[in-house]
Order: structure tokens, then sequence, then C-alpha cells
């Protein structure tokens, strides 16, 4: 089983898969609006204020308040 952590600590370049989105209303709106769901890939473009990731075949700005609130795991590509 790998270690899970938040999206915060993926490096730039590395790929994860999303395992879980915590419940609070940033997240939720997130998720319903951006289509971001458990199991999705995700990879960090650039690290700045707001963080450019890649959700599935989506590229997104998150600030990192968002990026704590989304728990990956590293994936096994």
């Amino acid at each position: 089983m790998s270690h899970v952590f938040s999206l915060a600590k993926l490096k730039i370049g590395q790929i994860g898969e999303i395992v879980e989105l915590k419940e609070n209303g940033k997240t939720t709106i997130m998720s319903e609006k951006l289509g971001i769901a458990k199991g999705m890939s995700v990879i960090v473009l650039q690290q700045a204020v707001d963080w450019l990731v890649q959700i599935g075949s989506s590229q997104i700005t998150l600030s990192k308040e968002m990026l704590n609130n989304i728990q990956v795991k590293e994936a096994n590509i």
C-alpha cells in the first residue's frame, strides 16, 4: 500500500493518484465544477503562489489551501 499525503507535497513532475478529497465547501465546489474525483491522476506542472496542476486531461491552478485538501499517493506508472 502506498503512502498517502497532501497534493501540496507532490514535487514538480511527480505523478500521483487522488485518493481522498477532504469534505468542506471549497473542495465540494472544486470537485463538482472541475470534475476532480478519486482515482484521477495528477501531476504538478508549476509551483508558485497558485500551483499549476494537471488532473486527468485538464490543467488548472489551485491555491495551497486547496492542495492541502486533496490527498494523493504516488502513481505506479
